[in-house]
This record gives C-alpha cells, sequence and structure tokens, in this order.
C-alpha cells in the first residue's frame, strides 16, 4: 500500500501547477565582503550590494578585486560569487515533471544515504553530547529564511535566560523601513490583525532583541506567498493527505514537497507534528536536520541528527522508500 501511494504522490504533485511569480525574490544575500555591486533586471545603474538583499531573475552581480558575495536561493543552496567575477541570477525552474522528480529523488537518496551500513556504524558515536544554544544566545525559530502561506505569521524565537522582555521589529529589506514594532513579555508572537498587512511577494526581515541582555538580538528574512500560489500548494496537500496510508507517510513527503517550495517553517511545523505522533520514527529527524541547516540552525540540525541516529538500533522503517528506487 505505501509503494501505491509512492506513485500516486508523483502523478498528483505532477497535476499540481504552482506558478512562479515574475516578481517573486529567486534568492537573498546572505554574506557580503569588499566591493560587491548589483544591476537590477532591465536598468543600467549599478548599486551597493547590502546583506538581507533580494535578488531577482535578470538581475546581474559583480564582485571586485577584493570581493565576495554569497546568495541563498530557494533550493536551501548557496551561490558564492569570488573576487573579479560577474554573474548574472537565473530564474527558478518551474517544470514540475523534472521538479517533482528531483524532489522525490533528493528525498529517497538522504534517507538511503542515512539509513546506510555506514551510518549504522556510528550510532553509538552519535549519542555524544550536543551543545545547544547558551539560554543567553537569542536564536528566531520560525518563520526563518523562509517562505510563508499565512498572511500573519507567528514568529517564535528562543528564550533568553533574564531577559525584561522582547523587541519585535518587521521592516523591508530593500530600504531599512520598519513596518511595524512592539514589545512582549513571551518568547512568541502572532502578528496582530491590526498590523499593517504584509505584502505578497515582498521579502521582510524581521527582528528580535532580547531586553537587558547586551549582544541578544537576531534577524531573519520570510516572504509572504502570493494567495493563488498559496491555494495550489494547500491543494496538494490535502490530496496527498487523502490518500496517505498513515500520517508518518504524508509527512516525510509533504516536507519534502513544502521544501522544494521553499516553504522550510511549514515542513519543519508538518515534521514536529509526525514526532508528536510517532516519537520513535527516525526519518522525520533526519528530514528535520536537513531543514535545520537551509535555515541556518546548525545547532539544531546536530541535535536531530543525534537523535535520529539513537532511534536506529530499534526502528527500521525504511523498506518501503528503499523499495520505491528499484
Amino acid at each position: 500500500m505505501r509503494r501505491t501511494f509512492v506513485s500516486f504522490v508523483i502523478a498528483q504533485v505532477l497535476m499540481v501547477v504552482v506558478a512562479v511569480k515574475a516578481e517573486n525574490p529567486v534568492g537573498v544575500i546572505t554574506e557580503v565582503k569588499g566591493e560587491v555591486q548589483i544591476k537590477r533586471a532591465g536598468k543600467g545603474a549599478w548599486q551597493p550590494v547590502k546583506v538581507n538583499m533580494p535578488v531577482y531573475a535578470g538581475d546581474v552581480l559583480r564582485a571586485g578585486s577584493n570581493g565576495k558575495v554569497v546568495v541563498w536561493m530557494p533550493t536551501g543552496r548557496a551561490q558564492t560569487l569570488g573576487p573579479k567575477k560577474t554573474v548574472s541570477i537565473n530564474p527558478v525552474r518551474s517544470t514540475r515533471d523534472s521538479l517533482w522528480r528531483e524532489i522525490w529523488g533528493s528525498f529517497v537518496n538522504r534517507m538511503k544515504s542515512n539509513f546506510s551500513d555506514e551510518n549504522l556504524a556510528t550510532v553509538a558515536a552519535a549519542r555524544a553530547p550536543v551543545s545547544l544554544p547558551a539560554k543567553n544566545k537569542l536564536a528566531l525559530l520560525s518563520p526563518r529564511n523562509t517562505k510563508v502561506l499565512e498572511e500573519r505569521p507567528t514568529f517564535m524565537w528562543t528564550e533568553v535566560e533574564n531577559a525584561k522582555g522582547y523587541r519585535v521589529a518587521v521592516g523591508f529589506f530593500d530600504d531599512d523601513k520598519r513596518v511595524w514594532e512592539t514589545v512582549v513579555s513571551q518568547n512568541s508572537l502572532n502578528y496582530p490583525s491590526d498590523a499593517p498587512e504584509l505584502k505578497p511577494g515582498r521579502v521582510y526581515i524581521w527582528q528580535v532583541e532580547a531586553i537587558g541582555v547586551p549582544n541578544a538580538k537576531e534577524s531573519a528574512w520570510f516572504v509572504v506567498l502570493h494567495p493563488a500560489e498559496v491555494r495550489d500548494i494547500k491543494f496538494a496537500l490535502q490530496q496527498l493527505r487523502s490518500k496517505a496510508p498513515d500520517f508518518i507517510a504524508y509527512s516525510l513527503v509533504a516536507a519534502s514537497f513544502l521544501e522544494s517550495r521553499g516553504c522550510y517553517s511549514e515542513a519543519i511545523s508538518t515534521l514536529k507534528a509526525a514526532l508528536k505522533q510517532s516519537p520513535h520514527q527516525p526519518e522525520p529527524r533526519f528530514l528535520l536536520a536537513n531543514l535545520y541547516e537551509n535555515i541556518g540552525l546548525s545547532e539544531h540540525a546536530q541535535q536531530m541528527r543525534v537523535e535520529a541516529r539513537a532511534k536506529l538500533s530499534s526502528v527500521r522503517s525504511l523498506g518501503w522508500q528503499v523499495a520505491a528506487t528499484r
């Protein structure tokens, strides 16, 4: 039955055409060193590049003799441009057939690799303690460097010891303009209905500062998807859920699908829900580790890998994924 579900997944998602909006950013600048400039598509003027600046299809980046720039792409990969180099930003590939097959192939390969004999042999070593962020280090959890389905997302971050409150601000990447700001006592916040509307397709930065704690501040970015794209994604997820043999099977494929759309926070939430139902399953933890790496939470990724490998000695449930590739 699970193998039938695999075939259904591929067939259904190939039928879902998720339009890629031309105005959507196809990457975000995450690192800049030295002299780096950008020329926007259709424009002749060059301007300095700044961290957190969105890039669009047709933009051109160039680095000076001492320049370097890193662009985070929706696939979760980073593109690096070194000194004296110029590159044009390409649009995101939108062919559903090749895209989905790449997603599924990547998912299966990752699982096969994680459950290889070599990895099984490292289970004992993987149980070594992992250092998670210190209590006075603030880390933004969600939405973190991701696209979001909700027009008014819920912001979450780690609790900071001795903080007298948290100053939360939302603004644009490209003009340093603040859209909204507030102070709260807890480490989560629903973007309120009376706050300014977040525009679909725009790249926003949100920042949290722990009041009274030196250097406890972090920022991340997010993009609210266009309503049409949100509807298509939700429809695909509903179809997958209706035919899945169980929630674990659904969560693994749904998370991979959401990851392909750049919706990392949604993918993480889906896998966390699966672990609440089946806390001993290792597969969701391996995928969570990959997602945490994509959004810049390396400590959380390491912790997930340790937990996943610790479960391998008692749970061996990946036969259907491996069988699907034969």
